[in-house]
């Protein structure tokens, strides 16, 4: 056998090594585009919650697991498009089992994952969707009509009160709003501005010791990197981190709410 074969071997795919590399490469890429986008302090200081969420993440992720619940809800469950959230679900198994009775806003519905994952949990106490079912830059090529009638369906078919929706843009949600929530995840606009706007108005509604949750915290769909919703977490996170703990740091990030 040949010194590279034997290499080969060793660092299969799954195999230790392997996994290593991998958590330093996708760290390494993460501290790099907080240096690009200039938050030099926050990329070293954030370092050891980076690489402590892709070790979670390694070992959480259950290919077998992942995919049975997957089919659970594509079996029960009407989707014309891409599953973009079902990745997530072994970091929020993590998290949520820990808040008890849930009280669950999302900002960005689409056709319902999140929250359908949500209400499907036994602590899911209530669950709204907020989202004006029209898209953004990125959605050109999607039917936002199929997108809101396989929403309503989808939650027709949920048999639990206090599952609803609201088909407005965010601003509008949270100028009425006046629930706290304990539970918050925001994927909606990935407009820089817009992403602002949700972080500050979320915060101003999540319960004490409850988590907020960003989606697409390495999205880079702008060319300029400053349009990108990392640019206007962190700028967010570093306003009001007196207030907010790291919980994971990674393609999601969690954020929970100190007292």
């Amino acid at each position: 056998m040949t010194i590279k074969s034997i290499l080969l071997k060793f660092i299969k795919k799954d195999s230790y090594v392997y996994n290593i590399l991998s958590i330093i490469k996708n760290s390494y890429n993460l501290f790099r585009k907080l240096q690009i986008l200039k938050f030099y302090k926050y990329s070293f200081l954030l370092l050891p919650k980076i690489i402590k969420s892709q070790i979670i993440t390694k070992l959480n992720y259950n290919l077998d697991l992942l995919t049975e619940k997957k089919n659970f809800f594509n079996r029960k469950y009407q989707f014309t498009y891409s599953d973009w959230f079902s990745q997530n679900i072994p970091i929020w198994d993590i998290f949520i089992k820990d808040i008890g009775n849930i009280n669950y806003l999302e900002i960005g519905s689409f056709e319902g994952r999140s929250l359908l994952y949500i209400s499907e949990l036994d602590n899911c106490k209530s669950a709204h969707g907020v989202d004006t079912f029209e898209g953004s830059d990125e959605h050109l090529a999607i039917n936002f009509q199929t997108v809101f009638e396989n929403f309503k369906s989808n939650l027709n078919l949920i048999k639990k009160k206090n599952i609803s929706y609201s088909k407005l843009d965010s601003d509008s949600f949270f100028k009425d709003n006046n629930s706290k929530f304990n539970l918050i995840y925001i994927d909606g606009s990935h407009e820089y501005e817009d992403v602002k706007k949700d972080f500050i108005n979320a915060l101003e509604c999540l319960q004490n010791n409850g988590y907020i949750i960003f989606d697409d915290f390495v999205w880079s769909f702008y060319d300029d990197v400053q349009r990108n919703p990392m640019n206007a977490i962190m700028q967010c996170y570093i306003k009001y981190n007196f207030c907010l703990k790291i919980i994971y740091f990674n393609r999601q990030v969690i954020l929970q709410k100190k007292i």
